[in-house]
């Protein structure tokens, strides 16, 4: 046998390999491979694809439970949902949305929302199955492991509403077919329906669930016409959201490779058990949940479709900057590994003794509505190699000389300081038609430039930003809720003073961001732009943005870095924005050097 290959060797084979992804990218000799990209565009870009399939490993557990309980085949099958069911239920869904906005393409906003139709009948299936056996629609039935996690989380109570609900649910429905009923047999029921008052909950409770209502229930599904009235779509996201985080913190789910290969059963008696073959099959799999392994290829054959190059970007950008950060840790002797990380990070939460999985899904609304992260996988990832550079950095967090002039800029986030602002955005995007435009920001820039040069000679501020701003609100639906939403309103946000962070969420900017591509449209026009200028264009999430500045309010009050909670402020501002600019400038270097390839530093915010 062949002596095995130096370490180097290796990754200069590997690095040389062809990618899906384009050309490789490489970090000190290290390729980030295809795998590792898919993991982490698997776990942004298909996060909704691997709950379907967490919960369908939950489900196929449930039924299992009932299967050794003495539920029969028969039984068992009256769960899974057949494409007759699914149509209908798309076909309701269709009405629905024709109902709320009659003028707009179904197939186009439901990609909006879940990358593409055929992703989102994909995903209705898995719900539909889900909902059939952790929450029929008659909570009578609803089995012992939901009426307890439901009682123990939204009360007792709310099982007592759900029957009233199904229950005036079930009466609508009588009522619409109650020339049917009677002529097949059930006019005592529709004469009991019709005597009911609906206030007096008890007794609709009741009628509805005597044998002989249910039994007219059943005639009508029997012919297809047993349909009950869809309930408050906000109960329903409810229940199914408290059962759905519920099962999810009782589950045991590994996401690191390295987690994976530790608990992955062997592929078979005779297959290799070392840890490097363990690894290597580890790398394929994309979790592992209860036991089951959820492969990388079942969520990426799903997903490659829709994924786009900016997507792409991004992922390359980031697994680069965590290596560079990785290195300089390693090299200094505080990187942190990932079982390292999962044993110490839930040490550190304030109340109880979570689970890493468990703790790292309390930071799911901090992690993507907050700063800004595709994924959950991925912030973890960034808080492991965070923490490293934390205590890589331990001495300048306790220099107040290094603290102090960060002080204005953070009093004005904390102390709530609000700017009269409106943006102009020319768009490198087209939001109606939910893609990039052809010459994306190469026809932007030129654009925005023109509109900039007639600002510079006199054309007036509003005509302009009517006539050639970009934003996009959504139509708003003709019947229904009106959704919750924060409008542009052409880029003027209603004429209201923003804080920095309003002004974030319109720009589209966040700690992610400003991690991959260093100082973000928003605090260049918050914190450096000057009173009363009109200034940029500035290179943005999608497009160019210019920006006027009329007004600003003082903070309320400011940090003082004597005090613990204000000094615990102020150090991870530090923290977060040295690290970002270390990545950057890493990459820089190590583009100049000629120790990372596949990648060019990121736009300039401006020309």
């Amino acid at each position: 046998a062949s002596a095995p290959a130096s370490a180097p060797a290796v990754q200069a084979t590997a690095a040389s390999q062809a990618s899906i992804f384009g050309e490789p990218v490489v970090v000190h000799g290290r390729r980030i491979t295809d795998d590792e990209l898919k993991r982490f565009l698997c776990a942004s870009v298909g996060g909704r694809d691997f709950d379907t399939f967490k919960f369908a490993i939950m489900v196929d557990g449930e039924l299992e439970r009932r299967r050794k309980d003495g539920a029969s085949e028969e039984d068992l099958a009256k769960f899974e949902v057949s494409d007759t069911e699914l149509e209908a239920r798309l076909k309701r869904e269709k009405d629905d949305f024709f109902l709320r906005y009659p003028t707009l393409d179904f197939a186009l906003e439901v990609g909006r929302a879940e990358g593409s139709l055929e992703l989102f009948k994909l995903r209705l299936r898995h719900t539909m199955r889900f909902d059939k056996v952790f929450r029929p629609e008659n909570p009578v039935e609803w089995p012992e492991i939901t009426k307890a996690i439901i009682t123990e989380q939204l009360g007792e109570q709310w099982l007592d509403d759900e029957k009233v609900s199904y229950s005036a649910r079930c009466k609508r429905l009588f009522e619409t077919e109650k020339t049917f009923l009677s002529e097949n047999g059930h006019g005592a029921v529709v004469a009991a329906v019709e005597q009911l008052d609906p206030k007096d909950t008890i007794t609709l409770v009741e009628v509805m669930y005597r044998p002989e209502s249910q039994a007219a229930l059943a005639a009508l599904k029997a012919v297809g016409r047993g349909d009950i009235p869809a309930d408050d779509p906000i109960a329903v996201e409810a229940v199914r959201g408290t059962i759905l985080q519920t099962l999810n913190d009782w589950a045991i789910v590994h996401l690191d490779p390295d987690a994976i290969a530790a608990n992955l059963p062997p592929a078979s008696a005779d297959s290799p058990k070392d840890a490097a073959s363990a690894l290597e099959r580890a790398n394929k799999v994309f979790a592992l949940v209860e036991g089951q392994p959820i492969l990388m290829d079942t969520i990426w054959n799903r997903i490659a479709p829709t994924v786009t190059p900016d997507q792409v970007d991004e992922a390359k950008r980031f697994l680069a900057h965590l290596a560079l950060i990785e290195h300089e840790l390693g090299q200094k002797g505080k990187l942190i590994t990932q079982a390292e990380f999962r044993e110490w990070w839930p040490t550190t939460a304030r109340l109880g003794k979570p689970s890493y999985t468990q703790y790292l899904n309390q930071h799911e609304m901090l992690s993507s509505q907050v700063l800004g992260f595709p994924s959950l996988w991925a912030f973890g990832q960034y808080m492991r190699v965070q923490e490293g550079y934390k205590r890589l950095i331990a001495e300048e967090l306790k220099n107040d000389d290094l603290l102090q002039p960060l002080l204005p800029m953070i009093n004005q986030i904390a102390g709530a300081s609000k700017l009269s602002v409106n943006v102009i955005l020319v768009s490198a995007y087209d939001f109606v038609n939910v893609r990039w435009k052809p010459e994306g920001f190469a026809d932007a820039r030129e654009r925005a430039l023109a509109i900039k040069s007639d600002l510079d000679k006199g054309a007036e501020w509003k005509p302009t930003l009517e006539l050639y701003s970009e934003f996009w609100d959504p139509p708003m639906p003709d019947t229904g809720n009106k959704p919750m939403q924060n409008f542009y309103f052409k880029g003027t946000f209603g004429d209201q003073p923003q804080t920095r962070n309003q002004l974030q969420s319109y720009i589209g900017d966040n700690d992610y961001r400003a991690f991959l591509f260093g100082p973000t449209v928003t605090d260049t026009i918050f914190f450096d732009q000057k009173m009363g200028s009109i200034d940029g264009p500035y290179r943005g999430p999608k497009g160019y943005y210019i920006a006027r500045i009329t007004g600003k309010t003082p903070y309320t009050k400011p940090l003082d870095l004597n005090e613990p909670k204000h000094r615990e402020i102020v150090e991870y501002f530090y923290l977060k924005s040295a690290m970002a600019a270390r990545a950057l400038a890493s990459l820089r270097e190590g583009i100049e050097k000629g120790t990372v390839t596949g990648l060019t530093p990121p736009p300039p915010l401006r020309d």
